[in-house]
């Protein structure tokens, strides 16, 4: 008999300060894995992997979290690892923030306008002039569920559960974009954000191109003008990042495109809406700077709206050339810069790798339409992008690991299944990139085809040949793979995860990365994910592998190398813990052909030890049924199993005192509670669900191993 757990079989939904969701079971955001009740069998001997007890420090204490360090040495950190070349433009866009430059070089209200008479978009959009036939390839359905429910007032914000679509602000008077930096009314920022994204648009204009309904056009343009009314620009949060201010442009433009011959789309309209574009650019334009010091996806957003908005007012405005112009150039500049040969992007997060792609294949399209052509350097990284994506990538559902900071962007929808789905930007890039297909036809055909990228011809099929086997960080087969991260810096890392381990079986992540969930909330949940003890890897005395000194900024970092590959089934890696005496940590990820995974960790002190050590090796797994045993934990879910049993071997004369912390949703199930930010997966911002952290945590002194074997069966059917 299986004993209910506390925290198991409930499938409760409470609503957590500001506008996040508790999901249990999500359906806006499938999971990488199916979901059930747990159960504990009581009686094990089980401790904690960081218990709160004298002597002991907790995960979430603060002298662990939030280490001391004075001003001066962070600013020498800051200067030896961001360098000057980076530093001093964010110094200067500091000072004219400070001194009011911005205020004044940006008005209130805007600027006045300098467009002359505008023809339609069609051809001066990054998208193809599709036909309704051809918008019949598409998956409409969700496209037009989508539309119905933008109808009545409600969209899907970060990929996630519907909510009221509010485009007009709580607030009676807006001050200067100036005055907004993280927050507003109180409130995480991105939450004003998203809806002023206007990616809810797509539905609407696919909508209203298939059906000729000119309702869904009236929609659109009614919200669009309560946009404009209630965010003047220059004024409030909306026009307080650049990058904002460029995104929405995007899907603007597909919205006129598709609805430019109907009826509600009148000439007053239109100009408004050049209008829009036209102080979008000049806003972009005043804070490029900023984006340059960023050196990340901001860069690259804001480069693309200049593109964008150079391209539409080509011959038509005194600027429209030097916005082309510095946004191609700052485009290629930026991909050069944040994107290493090998395809790793600097803010080493894989839905941050989905959006520079989705971005690049925009610029792909306006670089056809502006006869520009790519250097073979630029073209070199975007391949090398695409394959990096597909290393991480699940060949049977789509799905990606969730590696690094997941805000929930989701630039381009079409084609996708659900919020996670990667396949379309795959397919899409793959034949922009590498010039063949990442897979057959199929519904992920739907972003090339919107984008005009020609297809392959039917009988034009994916590569026989994987590149998985000469990746340094995959092993397996399509339906049964892990990866082994193992990172060399050269821009600010995203999360402390050196040596995590990501493994999936058969469309299931079954040693998941936990994501981000918030990032502007108050504590535990200020970025809470990005730490070290919640990611597949082994922490020591519950310290981070780097200095935290921000939500997003780790210092002293901590870098891990591959050692050379002998066996295909095999990786492994290295890293050294900046502890006295330091520590080397070997880790080796092994492939076990129809049986499972083994995962061996190494630690060796380089130096005695004057006080023994703590090691706490974590994973994160599914929400399965579960019972803990003797050597780890057995899971199940319907067909299938996991058998996971953890050894640790100490030198001889060393006791082994294992201790084991089981905790699912905050609540401890074995062990002393310690970190409510424990047992929780984030598929996308603002949304988590349950999932089970175990610990195994033992004390050392001289050289530790862990071995971790996963075994992972599927029952016969009877």
């Amino acid at each position: 008999m299986k004993e209910k757990s506390p925290a198991c079989g409930r499938t409760k939904v409470t609503r957590l300060p500001g506008r996040c969701l508790l999901m249990p079971s999500p359906t806006a955001v499938p999971l990488p894995y199916p979901t059930t009740s747990s159960s504990v069998f009581p009686g094990l001997h089980s401790g904690l992997c960081n218990p709160s007890r004298p002597g002991k420090r907790s995960l979430s204490d603060p002298e662990v979290d939030k280490p001391t360090v004075i001003p001066l040495q962070k600013g020498l950190l800051l200067i030896r690892e961001l360098g000057l070349k980076q530093l001093l433009p964010y110094a200067a866009y500091q000072v004219k923030l400070r001194t009011g430059f911005f205020r004044r070089a940006t008005p209130t209200g805007g600027w006045r306008s300098a467009v002359s008479a505008l023809d339609g978009p069609a051809c001066l959009s990054p998208f193809s002039c599709l036909e309704s036939d051809q918008f019949n390839k598409l998956e409409l359905a969700a496209f037009i569920a989508g539309a119905d429910e933008v109808l009545h007032g409600r969209y899907h914000p970060f990929g996630g559960p519907s909510a009221p679509l509010t485009l007009a602000l709580a607030a009676n008077s807006l001050d200067h974009w100036t005055h907004y930096i993280d927050s507003f009314a109180g409130e995480d920022i991105k939450f004003t954000w998203e809806p002023a994204r206007f990616t809810w648009v797509y539905s609407l204009a696919v909508a209203g191109k298939v059906s000729g309904d000119a309702g869904y056009a009236e929609r659109f343009w009614k919200n669009l003008e309560q946009f404009t009314s209630h965010n003047p620009v220059n004024s409030g949060p909306n026009w307080s990042s650049a990058q904002e201010v460029a995104l929405r442009l995007l899907p603007m433009l597909f919205a006129w495109q598709c609805f430019e011959n109907l009826p509600s789309t009148t000439k007053e309209r239109v100009q408004a809406l050049t209008w829009l574009v036209e102080q979008s650019a000049r806003r972009i334009s005043a804070t490029l700077d900023y984006a340059r010091s960023q050196n990340n996806n901001h860069l690259l957003s804001e480069a693309l709206g200049l593109i964008m908005a150079g391209t539409l007012f080509s011959g038509r405005h005194p600027l429209a050339k030097r916005w082309t112009e510095i946004g191609f150039g700052e485009f290629e500049h930026a991909l050069l810069t944040q994107v290493e040969p090998e395809g790793t992007y600097s803010q080493h997060s894989t839905n941050y790798h989905r959006m520079i792609l989705q971005l690049s294949l925009v610029y792909y399209a306006y670089a056809q339409k502006n006869r520009r052509v790519i250097s073979k350097s630029v073209l070199g990284r975007l391949a090398a992008a695409t394959h990096w994506l597909e290393e991480f990538t699940d060949p049977v559902s789509g799905s990606a690991s969730n590696l690094g900071h997941n805000d929930g962007t989701f630039l381009l929808p079409f084609g996708a299944s659900d919020y996670g789905d990667v396949r379309p930007t795959l397919q899409a890039a793959s034949l922009a990139f590498l010039h063949h297909p990442a897979y057959p036809p199929g519904p992920w055909d739907a972003l090339a085809l919107v984008l005009g990228i020609p297809l392959p011809n039917s009988d034009q099929n994916p590569p026989l040949v994987s590149n998985f086997i000469h990746s340094t960080h995959r092993v397996g087969d399509e339906k049964c793979w892990g990866t082994l991260r193992a990172v060399t810096f050269h821009s600010r890392p995203a999360h402390a995860d050196q040596l995590a381990v990501d493994l999936w079986w058969e469309g299931v992540n079954i040693a998941l990365d936990a994501g981000s969930y918030l990032y502007n909330a108050p504590p535990p949940w200020d970025n809470a994910l990005a730490r070290t003890c919640v990611h597949n890897t082994v922490s020591i005395d519950g310290q981070d592998q780097m200095l935290r000194t921000g939500r997003f900024l780790w210092l002293k970092w901590t870098n891990a190398q591959y050692t050379p590959q002998t066996d295909e089934n095999s990786r492994s890696a290295f890293m050294i813990w900046r502890t006295d005496p330091p520590i080397r940590h070997i880790r080796n990820l092994t492939f076990l052909p129809g049986k499972g995974f083994k995962v061996v960790d190494e630690l060796i002190p380089i130096g005695i030890m004057k006080k023994p050590g703590r090691a706490d090796l974590h994973w994160l797994l599914p929400d399965w049924g579960f019972k803990l045993v003797s050597k780890g934990i057995f899971l199940d879910q319907n067909d299938r199993s996991i058998n996971l049993e953890i050894a640790a071997d100490l030198p001889a004369g060393q006791d082994s005192d294992l201790q084991i912390s089981l905790v699912r949703a905050g609540e401890t199930i074995a062990g002393t509670k310690d970190d409510p930010t424990r047992g929780w997966y984030s598929p996308t911002y603002c949304a988590k669900i349950p999932a089970l952290s175990m610990v195994v945590s033992s004390p050392f002194s001289a050289p530790l191993r862990f071995v971790s074997t996963w075994k992972l069966n599927t029952l016969s059917p009877k």
